[in-house]
This record gives structure tokens, C-alpha cells and sequence, in this order.
């Protein structure tokens, strides 16, 4: 399966990111299959984005706007918004409910905390730790053009 449109006259044609999306889902529910790119979206099983493949449950990614804008949602209660998600559910074609994700920065030594807090786009590249916000969102996936699989990780599901 490609990130593309596959064309089955009589079926309805799902975009490339509602497909992706798709397999994020199946591949966190349960998944064995293997792709050689190593941040595919479709890279199956689930672990095989982090090295060593230790216990994980939960691919994040980001989605961008037809426009080629990050896609964002907001975090009740913070003044930043995240860029990061975690598939839920997926229903009725190419809807999902996403999960909003944050990093867990650690930084070590430097500016520390990054002045404004009003944006975590970059932080994937900073972070050693995710966590769930305890917000989701009901998207219609057709609404985006690409995704981004930013890594395989473990987040802890239950709330305390």
C-alpha cells in the first residue's frame, strides 16, 4: 500500500493521509508486517521507528494543511498549541478523533525552556518523552494533504 490514491471504480477514493491514518490505527491495534523506509508511515510492526524496538504503543505524527501549514490544536488550559497526535479511532470513511500529544522536554543545559511556550513545532527534535494532553479532536481527514510519522513511542493510555 502507497501513500497515493488508489482507484477502485464504485468504492469512494481515499486521500493518501486518510489512508495513512488508517494503517497508524491497525498498526498500533496489532501489526506484523515490515517496510524498509525506516519513517513510513506505513512501517509495520509497531516499534520498528525507534532503535531498539522497545515496548511502545502509540506512532506519533503530524499532519499539514492543503496550504503546507502545520496543523495544530490546542492544549486546554496551556498557551501553546501541538502539533502531534495519536490516532484514537477512525470512522465513517476518513474521519478520526486524535489524540493531542506533547513532548516532555529535557533539556540540558542552554536557554532551557525556549522564551515564547506558545508552539511546540520543533520539539521533536528535543524531546525523550511523550505524553497524552487529555485532549482529542474529531477531524475529517480529507482536509489534509500529507503526515509526517515522527516516532514510535510508549504513552501511558490510562489516566491517572
Amino acid at each position: 500500500m502507497g501513500c497515493g490514491r488508489d482507484r477502485d471504480f464504485g468504492k469512494k477514493d481515499l486521500g493518501c493521509v486518510c489512508q495513512a491514518v488508517r494503517a497508524i490505527k491497525d498498526i498500533q491495534d496489532a501489526g506484523d508486517e515490515c517496510n524498509e523506509c525506516r519513517n513510513d508511515c506505513f512501517l509495520e510492526p509497531l516499534g520498528t521507528m525507534v532503535s531498539p524496538a522497545n515496548r511502545v504503543n502509540t506512532r506519533i505524527f503530524k499532519l499539514y494543511l492543503k496550504n503546507g501549514d502545520t496543523f495544530k490544536a490546542h492544549i486546554k488550559g496551556k498557551p501553546w498549541k501541538s502539533p502531534f497526535f495519536r490516532v484514537k479511532d477512525i470512522f465513517d470513511n476518513c474521519c478520526a478523533t486524535l489524540q493531542v500529544v506533547k513532548p516532555e522536554h529535557h533539556h540540558h543545559g542552554g536557554s532551557g525552556g525556549g522564551g515564547r511556550g506558545d508552539d511546540l513545532e520543533d520539539a521533536d527534535t528535543m524531546m525523550s518523552e511523550w505524553e497524552l494532553t487529555g485532549d482529542c479532536i474529531t477531524v475529517d481527514l480529507d482536509c489534509f494533504c500529507a503526515i509526517q510519522c515522527i516516532k514510535d513511542v510508549y504513552v501511558d493510555l490510562c489516566e491517572d
